[in-house]
């Protein structure tokens, strides 16, 4: 009876330390899983370290021609990184930095933590070691501004129409003609005789769905001039294309400008057949 007990209890030992093996290399085996997953996915209290935009060489912080942000880069750029990178490309090339490249800038450095004024110092160094300079320019869109400005003067026929004042847009040491601050053209229409105002504008795109035609002091500077010379004033609108062979036209009439923005949809009630000259009908005053 007593050798039956001890082979009893033999077995019962045996039995357990196999389930225990067993449940331990399963505990073992959930672990390892458990360190492996959260290696893949770290949990929100993870510490990452901290990466600050000077720990970046500048040659990849913003777009060039050898950085990593440049817009020929291969497909690991974020399309946040390639916005960044054909906004400055775009700034270079043209030797200028626009208010609505700066505001792109801004936003994008925001949306992914970056330093807006290093980046902004950065693409101003980068324009000035190209030799592009715009010192003479009050437009920094001078350039395609000036090659609109003549796109829309040739749509005058000589026949009908006299160019009584172009303004320039030239200044020295913060001083230049007061008609640089009125609309570009001032136009007569020979018969009957009649004056009215353009002011030329030309955007190679949209920027937030729509078009930035002024700021809101150029444009209470162009209201006014209306109201004191009492002549209706007209924004002509290019986009796309070049200043000289835009894509498209509009013709938007001051009085319905409420403000230095417009959206696109609104842009279209305003488009002008690009094929045709300009035609001003005095009795409605509208340029059409």
């Amino acid at each position: 009876m007593g050798m039956l007990l001890m082979v009893i209890g033999v077995l019962c030992f045996i039995t357990g330390f196999v389930f225990y093996s067993k449940s331990q290399n399963a505990t073992d085996t959930a672990n390892q899983f458990v360190e492996k997953d959260s290696a893949i996915y770290p949990s929100k209290d993870t510490d990452y370290p901290s990466i600050e935009v000077d720990d970046v060489p500048p040659s990849s912080s913003i777009a060039g021609t050898d950085n990593t942000l440049s817009s020929s880069n291969s497909s690991n750029s974020s399309p946040n990184s390639n916005e960044l990178a054909r906004v400055v490309d775009m700034a270079i090339a043209d030797g200028v930095l626009t208010p609505n490249e700066r505001s792109l800038i801004k936003e994008i450095a925001n949306s992914n933590d970056l330093d807006y004024n290093a980046i902004i110092q950065d693409v101003e160094k980068r324009i000035a070691e190209s030799g592009t300079s715009e010192t003479e320019i009050i437009d920094v869109n001078k350039r395609s501004g000036d090659n609109f400005e003549k796109y829309v003067v040739q749509k005058f026929s000589n026949k009908y129409y006299r160019i009584k004042e172009w303004a320039g847009d030239k200044y020295v040491k913060g001083t230049y003609a007061e008609t640089t601050q009125n609309p570009d053209l001032l136009i007569e229409l020979k018969s009957p005789v009649t004056e009215f105002s353009v002011e030329c504008k030309w955007k190679s795109n949209l920027f937030k769905g729509g078009v930035e035609f002024a700021s809101l002091e150029q444009l209470k500077r162009y209201k006014d001039f209306e109201k004191t010379r009492k002549i209706p004033v007209f924004i002509a609108i290019g986009l796309g294309g070049t200043g000289e062979n835009p894509e498209q036209l509009f013709i938007l009439p001051l009085n319905k400008v409420t403000s230095n923005f417009i959206h696109i949809n609104e842009l279209k009630n305003f488009k002008k057949d690009i094929s045709k000259k300009f035609y001003f009908h005095a009795e409605s005053n509208s340029l059409r």
